[in-house]
């Protein structure tokens, strides 16, 4: 049995400092996205990916730019793309409010907005919309509002048939 390099697959994370460092170095000395990938362990698609992100025209690649770069980024919660949409946030504001779950706000603006993909969501972009919110009163307010929304729509007698009678 030979021992050769170990095949698998990881998900996608990003790049270390190291790793930004060799790659700056590499691409310093002449190498090719493709042959660095080679040298770090990556996917070449994830080193054009920095790359891009991180080079102005003209420039050259600085590992110390994309490292403070990456970290400010890292910093900053992302609410998904479908919600910085003012009128899409307002609408599931107004529905939270009202004690909608995210399932019946999403389910609402599917059957309202058949035909209209920009004004669709599913529960889970709510919820991570809702989770990624700065600390705050209207975080606050809207999971305040869910949490009410819940114990509301639970029902009191689960487990129990009305009007039952003993079997002795």
């Amino acid at each position: 049995m030979g021992y050769g390099v170990a095949m698998h697959t990881r998900s996608y994370r990003h790049l270390s400092a190291d790793e930004r460092e060799t790659l700056s170095l590499g691409l310093a000395r002449g190498h090719s996205l493709w042959m660095m990938a080679r040298v770090l362990g990556r996917a070449a698609s994830t080193l054009s990916r920095e790359y891009a992100r991180n080079t102005t025209r003209g420039q050259p690649y600085w590992a110390c730019t994309a490292q403070a770069q990456a970290v400010v980024s890292s910093q900053h919660p992302r609410r998904p793309r479908k919600l910085l949409d003012p009128w899409l946030w307002q609408y599931v504001r107004t529905q939270l409010t009202q004690g909608c779950s995210p399932e019946q706000i999403a389910g609402r603006l599917r059957r309202e907005y058949p035909d209209d993909m920009g004004r669709r969501l599913s529960a889970e972009t709510i919820y991570v919309g809702l989770y990624v919110l700065p600390r705050g009163a209207l975080r606050s307010e809207l999971l305040t509002a869910l949490r009410q929304a819940r114990k509301m729509r639970r029902s009191r007698s689960r487990g129990r048939i009305a009007g039952a009678t003993s079997p002795i």
